[in-house]
Formats: C-alpha cells, sequence, structure tokens
C-alpha cells in the first residue's frame, strides 16, 4: 500500500500532531507499506528543513509555504493558504499516486487538498479529527457561533467530512459531535491517540527533581501547552490556598497562549509555591513527567468531544495519578475512571480541587498504585503499535491493498537513515 501522510508539521516540528503523525507514518513503513508525508517547511534549530528527505523509511516532501507564525489572523491564514496551495499541487502531481491519503486537522479542512487531488488522481481520504473545527473557535470566541463565517465554515467542514471516504475520531465523545456534521456513523472510526516512543522506559524522575528545584516537597504538575481550550482558574486558586503549605509545590511546564495569564496570576497573586518552566527536551519528557507526584489535566466547559488532550497519555505512560480539572462528561473523566488512576473535578470546585490534593499528598502510597493502573491500562488498551495496526488495517481497506503484518523492526536506527536530496 502506497500511504500519503498530509499534515501542516511533521519531523522534527515539537507540535502534538506532529509527533504522532511521525510515530504513524514509521509505524506504517516498518510494517512494509510505502509511506510518503506531504508537510510544510519549517525552521528547525535556525535554519529550515530540507525540502525532500528519507527518513525511517518515510519519504518526507515539505512543500513551500508561507513561514509567519501564529502572530496574527493574517499571518495564519497566510500560512495555511499557501500549504493548502502547495499541498494539493503536489498530490495532484505526484508520481506514482498513493492508493490512499491521510489527513490531519492542522490546518482546519486540509483533507480538502487530498479530496480536490483525489477526485483527479482517483484515490480516496480519509480524515482524522484531532480538533473539531469551527466549534473550538467558537468556543474559544474567535468567531461567533450561528454567524455567518461560522455558518460557512461549518458547510465547508460537512462537505470535507462528506467526501471522506472514512473518518477517525478520538472519542466516543468527539464521535458524538462528528455525527452532528451529518457523517454515516458506519463510516467513522475510533482511534485513540498514544503515548510517545521514548516514553516507553519509565524514568526515575529524581534528576528533573534536582534541576526543578522540588526538593522532596509533594509535586502538583501541568505539563505541556497552555492554550485556551484550557483552564487554570480553579487549580491557581487551590495553589493560592495552599500557599501555606511548604510541603507541596505547584509546577507549569511547557508553553501556550495563556502561559502569560499563568505568570500574571502568580506574580499578581504572590505565590510562593508555585514554579513556571519552559518545555523540558525531547530527551528528557519521561524524567520531567516523572518528577510529578500528581499531574493536572485540565478542560474548559464546553469543549468536551471538540479535543482530547494528548497530555494524558503522557501521564499514563510515567505511572502517575491523574487529577483532571474539566467537564465530567469529558473523554478524560471517562478514561481516568475506567483506569482508575486518579480524581476528576469540576473547574468551579475549588474545595474539591485542594481536597484530591491534599489526600494525594497525605497518601503517597495509594497514589503509586494509582499511577501503576494507568500505565497498565495504557499498555493493555492504548498501546502503540496496536492502535497503528487499527489504522494500517483502515487504511488498507480503504485503499483496497492487503494487509501486510510485516513485524516492527526492533533494530530500527535512532538517527536519518537517508541524507537530504535537496536543499531550500
Amino acid at each position: 500500500m502506497h500511504v500519503a501522510l498530509l499534515n501542516q508539521y511533521y519531523w522534527p516540528h515539537g507540535s502534538a500532531t506532529s509527533q504522532l503523525l511521525t510515530e504513524l507514518g514509521e509505524g506504517l513503513a516498518a510494517r512494509g507499506h510505502r509511506v510518503t508525508v506531504v508537510t510544510a517547511q519549517v525552521d528547525h534549530q535556525g535554519r529550515p528543513t530540507p525540502s525532500t528527505e528519507r527518513r525511517h523509511g518515510v519519504d518526507v516532501v515539505r512543500v513551500r509555504a508561507t513561514r509567519r507564525g501564529k502572530g496574527s489572523l493574517l499571518d495564519r491564514l497566510s500560512d495555511y493558504g499557501t500549504f493548502y496551495a502547495s499541498a494539493t499541487v503536489h498530490l495532484a502531481t505526484m508520481r506514482p499516486a498513493p492508493e490512499v491519503v491521510l489527513a490531519l486537522t492542522t490546518p482546519p479542512l486540509i483533507a480538502a487538498a487530498g479530496q480536490v487531488a483525489g477526485a483527479l488522481r482517483r484515490f480516496p481520504t480519509v480524515s482524522v479529527v484531532q480538533d473539531v473545527y469551527p466549534d473550538i473557535a467558537a468556543e474559544h470566541g474567535v468567531i461567533k457561533r450561528g454567524g455567518p463565517i461560522w455558518h460557512a465554515w461549518r458547510t465547508a467542514a460537512r462537505a470535507s467530512l462528506a467526501a471522506s471516504r472514512a473518518v477517525v475520531v478520538l472519542s466516543d465523545t468527539m464521535r458524538d459531535r462528528i455525527l452532528g456534521f451529518g457523517v454515516p456513523a458506519a463510516r467513522l472510526h475510533t482511534i485513540p491517540n498514544w503515548a510517545l516512543r521514548e516514553l516507553d522506559e519509565r524514568a526515575p524522575g529524581d534528576a528533573m527533581r534536582l534541576r526543578y528545584g522540588f526538593g522532596d516537597r509533594f509535586v502538583v504538575m501541568y505539563s505541556g501547552n497552555m492554550g485556551v481550550g484550557h483552564t487554570f482558574d480553579g487549580l491557581l486558586a487551590a495553589a493560592e490556598r495552599l500557599a501555606g503549605r511548604e510541603d507541596i509545590v505547584f509546577a507549569f511546564v511547557g508553553d501556550g497562549v495563556r502561559k502569560r495569564e499563568v505568570v500574571r496570576a502568580v506574580e499578581a497573586r504572590a505565590l510562593p509555591n508555585v514554579r513556571v518552566f519552559d518545555y523540558a527536551p525531547r530527551e528528557d519528557l519521561a524524567d520531567s513527567l516523572a518528577a510529578a507526584d500528581l499531574h493536572v489535566v485540565t478542560m474548559r466547559e464546553g469543549m468536551q468531544g471538540l479535543l482530547m488532550p494528548s497530555k494524558l497519555y503522557g501521564i499514563l505512560a510515567a505511572a502517575r495519578p491523574a487529577l483532571f480539572v474539566g467537564p465530567a462528561d469529558s473523554a478524560v473523566a471517562r478514561l481516568i475512571t475506567d483506569a482508575d488512576c486518579g480524581d476528576s473535578v469540576r473547574d468551579a470546585d475549588v474545595d474539591g480541587i485542594v481536597a484530591a490534593i491534599t489526600a494525594a499528598a497525605a497518601a503517597p502510597d495509594r497514589d503509586r498504585r494509582r499511577g501503576l493502573l494507568g500505565r497498565d491500562h495504557l499498555e493493555r488498551h492504548l498501546g502503540r503499535e496496536h492502535l497503528i495496526g487499527r489504522y494500517e488495517d483502515l487504511l488498507t481497506r480503504i485503499a483496497g491493498a492487503p494487509t501486510t503484518r510485516t513485524a516492527p523492526d526492533a533494530s530500527r536506527p535512532t538517527a536519518t537513515d537517508g541524507e537530504a536530496r535537496v536543499q531550500p
């Protein structure tokens, strides 16, 4: 099977969709399939990535697009629009043509590039919904729900989903949302995300605890993107109430559009028990996650089914208990209940957040057991090879190709196995 993977970001970009797609592409290549990635050029370590290269059996094609970033709506539209155009042209002229295109949702509606090219070249497109647009934009207040932009965007999203031969969602809650776009249930497939490969081996966390200066205190950590879909009011209010507890420290590790709000709130409230750090390097991620005693996942009300925080899988892999602050009817709350690996509390329930944290600090043995239950749940139900196998089954069925059951290559190199052929 020749599959083309389509997304604005791929290795070495650090976004969640990039990391997921990289592991999926390499996993399919290790199973004997031909994999071509169509993505955008990015700046890495101060220089642009090569336009074509082969990495771990995957042919990576980085088409031309502007790299203006997310500073303004105009910058985003420029990056999105040029990538749409370049990706469509490349897919329409690719030799040989792919048998199936798998498109993520970065940027929104990028599956349309595969569908336009597929109409010319007669190959199907499978859409993977990582984020539900335009609903997320409406929840963020970027557009007005029910307004003309919302209606136009939702009509385009309906058309793209309708043109997809199959649609992959991350949870049953998201599946219910996508059913609202008129997608037939028979074309919907629920395949969750997974933990990154570097988290396969558990880390002790001692080195990062020392680097972060935690000492022997109980560490409540939020690690990952601090985006508009997350909420920090309840967690910061709990930190303020626990400011007198010298044995408990709160840590925010990561970045995102709401990081400045967190920093300003910490400064305004003069919270001595809160530390804010940048992202840990990828090679230190396992140790950084293991440096926490309790991990926090947050979600704003109204966001359930519109996204699935990828940080949860890293928490499970780190064998640490989780505290979910968000809607009780979300897939995150359901997973934590199923795995018996933590607690769920609404953001407005500050008393409940404080009680969950103090109970965890008072019962470390119980929480170590809950962390191990989370890791066990991940290995039994959310294993990477199993989930890649489900993608393989779906794609080969859509492409009409036989499923290849080649075992993954355990000796796969950890560095690029081919040199860049064309420099930009």
